[in-house]
């Protein structure tokens, strides 16, 4: 059953973890609704930063050590999954601190174990596929523009899902958002096919990386 009585409770707002991680209230939509996205963006954008800095650093380390996979596509299998594996230690990460901040300034009574849960899941499936996105984007010349680009996307799509609600539910800025799910109003978008969309987007992406570096006898740069 959704928690439309929480979803539209004015206690969520006094919880940190619920105003950076579950999204943009339905009752924010009459116009842009540059605060809350702006809450929703900082955790995205501290998220992609830091994939970013962990993605060039490690990318010079393999450099060096490239002899070691034998292929190149032994490379990008390993490279692929320690950016992917990284992505998700980072948003668990970021999800405890904040959870932390609740629980220190005695903000955590109005996260139930079931929200916290939810809201936890949808950022993490959104998060993974942002990781994918940006180890995929970094084979290419247009990787210092990969932040950018994403946050871009995020924001893009959320606008339009934002003006024009019929076609929210497909718009990759909308998912991960609790507030806009099924979980939370009716007629938002469907969970598990969007979960389902976040477990394929990295697949693709692997294998788009795969295909692209196939015959290469070294890395791009």
């Amino acid at each position: 059953m959704p928690d439309c009585m929480v979803c539209a409770g004015e206690d969520m707002g006094t919880s940190m973890f619920i105003r950076l991680f579950a999204g943009v209230p339905l009752d924010d939509f009459d116009a842009i609704p540059l605060i809350p996205f702006g809450q929703w963006l900082l955790p995205v954008g501290i998220f992609l930063l830091i994939v970013g800095f962990y993605a060039e650093r490690q990318g010079r380390v393999e450099m060096l050590s490239i002899y070691r996979y034998g292929t190149v596509s032994g490379w990008w299998k390993r490279h692929f999954g320690k950016g992917v594996a990284f992505g998700i230690k980072t948003a668990v990460l970021l999800q405890l601190i904040v959870l932390a901040c609740d629980i220190v300034v005695g903000n955590i009574s109005v996260l139930s174990a079931e929200l916290l849960v939810k809201i936890s899941i949808l950022w993490l499936f959104h998060s993974v596929s942002m990781a994918a996105l940006f180890v995929l984007f970094d084979l290419f010349s247009v990787r210092r523009f990969a932040p950018g680009a994403l946050l871009l996307l995020e924001g893009v799509t959320f606008i339009i899902g934002c003006r024009v609600r019929a076609v929210s539910p497909m718009m990759y800025g909308m998912w991960g958002m609790y507030h806009q799910s099924s979980l939370c109003q009716t007629g938002g978008f469907p969970v598990g096919p969007v979960m389902a969309a976040e477990v394929i987007l990295p697949a693709a992406g692997f294998l788009i990386g795969r295909e692209y570096l196939k015959g290469r006898q070294i890395l791009p740069t």
